[in-house]
């Protein structure tokens, strides 16, 4: 992890993006029909960062839920795609880690008792005190659950977590291997690039899809060690012999260096500089759904 004094000097330094941040550009927003999506067969539904709406074999799954912004200070530069009210009940809700701008309290009440929340290792004191009543499954690095026929490995990732000043590290963090049937989708959350994308790939590809992050990845010398930048996330995706790369974490919060249009502009570059049709790298919209094939 870096240091704090290595933290205050990106903060208080110099940032050369400065000039092309002052203008965030807006980024189109659809709102999804979520009705007709669940009767389309299965899909994965961009809504945002990392939450994604996964509908596998009649199931509904949501990814690290953020309905709307993350602090006070810190807003959505696009709206979440789905009015309030119009969003169904999941029937699962996956944890990466406890981030702020990945496990989100008011989202967490929004979405109530209903689903079974599968997280890392830690967080059943976390849920105890944000929604009493919860059902929490916890698993640690590799471990595998199976629940209404389809299975979730928990594993591992290079990055980190804390919520306060005193928890850093006391909780896990990690990735999600999804398999429904035959399909196969790995959900990264956070992660920097790392030797295990290319022992996932071998272990247990190929995999239908991967759902990486392109952004939040600058300056390099202070975030490359837990976040990737969109090469690397390329990289990590041929490593996970993945057939579609599916991004995450662009457009919506402003959390570091880069302006916003950045990293799906560079995403771009790399994938095409990796071979990769824009079919196998589809840069979805905010609520924007991508259907298996």
């Amino acid at each position: 992890m870096a240091s704090f004094w290595k933290l205050l000097r990106w903060l208080l330094g110099p940032n050369p993006y400065a000039l092309a941040k002052r203008n965030p550009p807006q980024f189109p927003v659809i709102q999804p029909r979520m009705e007709e999506i669940q009767k389309q067969g299965d899909s994965i539904t961009y809504l945002g960062h990392a939450t994604f709406w996964f509908h596998l074999q009649g199931k509904d799954i949501l990814t690290d839920p953020v309905l709307g912004g993350v602090w006070p200070f810190v807003s959505r530069h696009a709206p979440f795609p789905v009015s309030s009210g119009e969003l169904p009940r999941p029937q699962v809700v996956l944890i990466s880690h406890g981030h702020y701008d990945h496990l989100d309290k008011e989202s967490l009440r929004r979405l109530g008792t209903d689903p079974l929340y599968l997280t890392p290792l830690g967080y059943q004191d976390l849920f105890s005190a944000i929604l009493p009543g919860s059902s929490v499954k916890e698993l640690d690095w590799f471990e595998e659950f199976t629940y209404r026929g389809i299975s979730y490995r928990f594993l591992p990732a290079q990055h980190w977590t804390k919520r306060t000043p005193f928890d850093t590290n006391r909780r896990l963090w990690g990735s999600w291997l999804i398999q429904a049937g035959e399909r196969k989708i790995f959900f990264c959350g956070d992660s920097g690039y790392f030797f295990g994308f290319r022992e996932y790939g071998r272990k247990f590809g190929p995999m239908d899809a991967a759902i990486l992050p392109i952004g939040a990845y600058e300056p390099r010398w202070f975030m490359k060690a837990h976040h990737m930048n969109p090469a690397e996330a390329v990289r990590a995706f041929l490593d996970l012999r993945a057939q579609v790369f599916l991004p995450q974490q662009w457009g919506v919060f402003d959390l570091t260096s880069e302006p916003l249009d950045l990293p799906p502009s560079a995403f771009r570059e790399a994938a095409a500089a990796a071979n990769i049709s824009e079919d196998r790298a589809p840069l979805l919209r905010h609520g924007e759904t991508w259907f298996f094939p």
